[in-house]
């Protein structure tokens, strides 16, 4: 019986050695790129355009935008900015700046099918001339969140041959209204607390098809989509000399594409150009109503529409896989000369953008 016993006890205690020997299977961390992920390309030439099966990215995108523009009054349909118009007549040029943080999460579904959020963070000031105490600029400022969008990439075709690879996707994405859509306070009369809006206050739907094509060192991106804005009712601001009045604002539908050129000569750095083209129908604006659907009756606003042109320059560094940075600039070349300030959302101005963009892939 002691010698039974003896032997198990021997037995157990070289179990409990090989456990202790024998290595615990390797598990990467939730930083780290797993075993069930799919392999992503180190070369910006050779990705597709969705971000691969099990890879999630988080990214922090901070732009800075800037206009010069000179606001106008002569005309009840001119509010808002036109660029080198009315200015010695109205002296009343005007300096808007649009400084905005996105932070984005983005999963790979599958290996065609990618879900991304994005959540901004708008800080946003407009002054001209006539807002001035003595000799001290009083602008009109505005901080707070922006309207959050999300939706999903789904890729219909994928090409994958040395130095020839190929993507195609849709895509359908949602605006939520979480951003301030007021333009101040009303206390028994105008609005006399006036801020920046930060959000458009309506729904909103984008569909795009986009397309990308590598050959060798160098990839082509085309896309097209359609923004569609179909509650359009927001409050926006109104100056009339002293006074500010909410009303309603339709700013209509965008048809959007852009053609890209990206060029990859070092292993870690590309080079991208971008040339983007808006068309842009009608804005529509007028009093405060209860019609339905909403400012059915409001006026078409002269000049609202038509096609706004932007071109971007665009610096990409990958020091590693998981790892990606690049900075922007963006310039208007035409249309956008007159926008209903301060929605930027809705009615860009025109003007230079600069920004920067972190990733981390996971």
């Amino acid at each position: 019986m002691r010698r039974t016993a003896g032997v198990l006890l021997l037995l157990l205690a070289a179990l409990g050695l090989g456990i202790i020997a024998v290595p615990a299977p390797s598990q990467a961390s939730w930083l780290e790129p797993h075993t069930r992920q799919e392999p992503f390309p180190h070369a910006e030439i050779e990705r597709a355009l969705v971000v691969g099966k099990s890879w999630t990215v988080a990214s922090l995108d901070f732009s800075w935008k800037h206009s010069n523009s000179h606001f106008i009054g002569d005309s009840l349909f001119n509010l808002g900015a036109t660029e080198g118009v009315h200015f010695n007549y109205e002296n009343n040029d005007g300096t808007w700046d649009y400084r905005r943080w996105e932070f984005a999460f983005t999963w790979g579904f599958s290996r065609n099918l990618q879900l991304d959020f994005h959540i901004p963070i708008v800080w946003a000031s407009v002054w001209n001339n006539r807002m001035m105490d003595g000799d001290t600029k009083t602008p009109i400022e505005g901080v707070g969140l922006g309207d959050l969008r999300g939706g999903f990439l789904f890729q219909w075709l994928r090409t994958e041959k040395p130095k020839f690879n190929n993507s195609l996707a849709t895509n359908l994405t949602f605006r939520f209204p979480t951003g301030s859509e007021s333009p101040g306070t009303y206390l028994g009369g105008p609005n006399n607390v006036p801020t920046v809006i930060t959000g458009s206050g309506t729904w909103g739907f984008d569909v795009g098809l986009r397309f990308k094509q590598q050959v060798a060192i160098v990839a082509i991106e085309a896309a097209v989509g359609y923004t569609w804005n179909p509650v359009g009712v927001v409050m926006y601001l109104i100056e009339d000399e002293e006074d500010f009045f909410n009303q309603h604002l339709d700013p209509g539908d965008v048809i959007h594409g852009n053609l890209g050129v990206t060029v990859q000569f070092f292993d870690k750095l590309a080079l991208r150009g971008d040339l983007f083209l808006d068309y842009r129908t009608s804005t529509r604006w007028g009093s405060t109503t209860d019609s339905f659907p909403a400012c059915e009756t409001c006026l078409k606003i002269p000049a609202s529409n038509g096609f706004w042109m932007d071109v971007e320059g665009r610096l990409i560094i990958d020091p590693t896989i998981r790892l990606g940075i690049d900075a922007y600039f963006r310039y208007s070349l035409a249309g956008r000369h007159s926008f209903l300030w301060p929605i930027e959302e809705l009615s860009p101005s025109r003007g230079w953008t600069a920004g920067t963009n972190i990733s981390y892939r996971f």
